[in-house]
């Protein structure tokens, strides 16, 4: 019997393929053979300690939901297999069949199409033949074509020569107000008005201003210096005397005796 190569470690069975290194057997297959007895894995003191509360809650509050989520939906399909299926579907099935199918749809489609449509049809030939078009012709050669006419050889030529002849008449009275009022104006205001306003204004300067000034400064305040001095000295000085020394001790003599005949108050 001739030597044949082992494909006990070779998946693809290929006689000389190369044996893959020991890292890469067992990496095709979806889990790795496990070796020992040690957990699974997860497993652990915590895993066991949370798994069954868990699967106690399941089988007490979820399994009895599931249950009667199950059984709802059997007698819903129970409902709908007994009046749906066999007893509603059937009836409008056949009513429909009835009324729509034998009666309505042909009565209909004969008055749409004998009836409906050439009524349709009339109003649309009146409304386009007897209506529409008259109308237009009458807006094209009453309205239109007049409007036009009128804008073009009319109110166009005469609103261009109004605004060429208000645009005329206009530099004609800038033109005569700038030669008649303006220019002799600045230039009176020129030659005239500024000359004399400066010549009276030179006069009131030299003759009123400046002798005003000077005499306000080199007699009028001298004067009232003088009389201000002279009336301290003359006027106030001596009845400051008289009354403090005169009056108020006459005053003050007077007084005490009122207050000795008890006259005076206190």
């Amino acid at each position: 019997m001739p030597w044949t190569p082992s494909t006990h470690n070779n998946p693809s069975g290929a006689p000389g393929a190369p044996e893959p290194p020991g890292w890469q057997q067992g990496a095709e297959l979806p889990h790795p053979p496990r070796t020992g007895s040690g957990p699974e894995p997860g497993e652990g003191c915590l895993y066991a300690v949370v798994r069954w509360p868990a699967r106690i809650i399941a089988l007490i509050v979820v399994v009895p939901l599931r249950l009667l989520w199950e059984l709802l939906r059997l007698i819903g399909r129970g409902i709908k297999f007994l009046f749906w299926d066999w007893f509603l579907r059937p009836i409008l099935k056949g009513l429909k069949i009835l009324l729509w199918d034998w009666f309505l749809y042909p009565v209909l489609r004969f008055v749409a199409r004998h009836i409906l449509v050439p009524i349709g049809d009339a109003i649309a030939w009146v409304v386009v033949h007897l209506i529409a078009r008259p109308l237009a012709f009458l807006f094209r050669h009453l309205l239109y074509k007049p409007a036009v006419l009128l804008w073009r050889y009319v109110l166009r030529p005469v609103g261009r020569a109004t605004l060429q002849a208000l645009r005329f008449a206009w530099e004609v009275s800038t033109a005569v107000f700038n030669f008649l009022i303006v220019r002799p104006l600045s230039w009176l205001w020129r030659a005239v008005l500024a000359p004399i306003g400066r010549g009276i204004a030179v006069v009131w300067h030299h003759l009123v201003v400046l002798p005003v000034s000077w005499a306000w400064r080199n007699v009028l305040t001298p004067i009232g210096r003088a009389i201000r001095a002279v009336w301290r000295v003359v006027v106030v000085a001596p009845l400051r005397w008289v009354g403090r020394n005169v009056l108020r001790p006459i005053g003050r003599a007077t007084a005490e005796v009122l207050r000795a005949f008890g006259i005076g108050g206190r």
